[in-house]
């Protein structure tokens, strides 16, 4: 018997195969985290949506359906690749909650934006003309039990905890652009829901004192690598409730400069 033949060579094709894939889900993966980046910054270059805003955020759902789908289609025998995936999941749910956040001022609640990616997996333009609705308009979204099997509630939390410092970035932009009375509102605004945010995740920790997320995992295991992730995370949070604080100082000082 021919063991190279029998045993050796189908297992060495196995392995080129698994690596082929591997290296595919990795690229893929970029794409997501590229697209979603390039979503935030078109995001933050307008403070309202025009219709070249609009059309690039709608070139990268196409994008980013297309990557998704094929992501679904490979998951089933690349499960051990989740920590690879979700990575990439977080940078999109960064772009996603932060779209919604930007022109509704609330949060996208995790159902909603599973719903969403059921509907960018779709790749199909009135799916994706729904989505711009709701992220802009806050329109309505199907109902529908939404399931992704590559997406868990750990990645929601931690995309959510990157936003934070999109949401500062876009608060101190608009402070710097804006005067008056609509200036000290929005920016208290942005204030008080990133506060209400950060009592959530208190609470979270209150309850699972040893949070840990990493990969995609959700455990609790003090000083483990993702219980020391998410309080670096937690802390660069509360560092942009300070810097929006001390934005808060600076409008209400200028205002008592003008009246003096």
């Amino acid at each position: 018997m021919d063991f190279a033949s029998v045993i050796f060579i189908p297992a060495r094709d196995n392995l080129r195969e698994k690596q082929d894939q591997r290296e595919e889900i990795i690229r893929i993966c970029r794409d997501i985290t590229s697209y979603s980046k390039k979503g935030i910054f078109s995001l933050h270059r307008s403070t309202t949506a025009t219709n070249a805003i609009i059309n690039e955020l709608l070139s990268y759902f196409s994008i980013l359906g297309n990557r998704l789908n094929k992501i679904r289609d490979m998951y089933p025998d690349n499960i051990h690749l989740r920590g690879t995936i979700s990575g990439a999941i977080e940078e999109l749910i960064e772009f996603f909650t932060f779209g919604y956040y930007k022109y509704n001022y609330a949060l996208l609640e995790y159902n909603q934006f599973l719903i969403i990616m059921e509907l960018l997996m779709t790749e199909n333009d009135n799916d994706r003309d729904i989505i711009i609705e709701f992220m802009i308009n806050d329109g309505e979204l199907p109902e529908m039990d939404a399931e992704v099997e590559f997406i868990d509630v750990s990645d929601y939390l931690m995309g959510i905890f990157d936003c934070t410092g999109e949401i500062m970035r876009l608060c101190i932009s608009q402070s710097s652009g804006s005067k008056g009375n609509f200036e000290l509102e929005d920016t208290l605004h942005n204030y008080k829901f990133l506060q209400s945010l950060y009592n959530h995740y208190l609470v979270l920790m209150d309850y699972y004192p040893g949070i840990a997320i990493n990969r995609g995992v959700f455990d609790n295991a003090p000083n483990s690598k993702g219980n020391i992730s998410f309080n670096k995370k937690l802390q660069v949070f509360e560092s942009s409730i300070k810097k929006i604080e001390t934005t808060l100082l600076d409008i209400l000082v200028s205002d008592q400069e003008v009246i003096i």
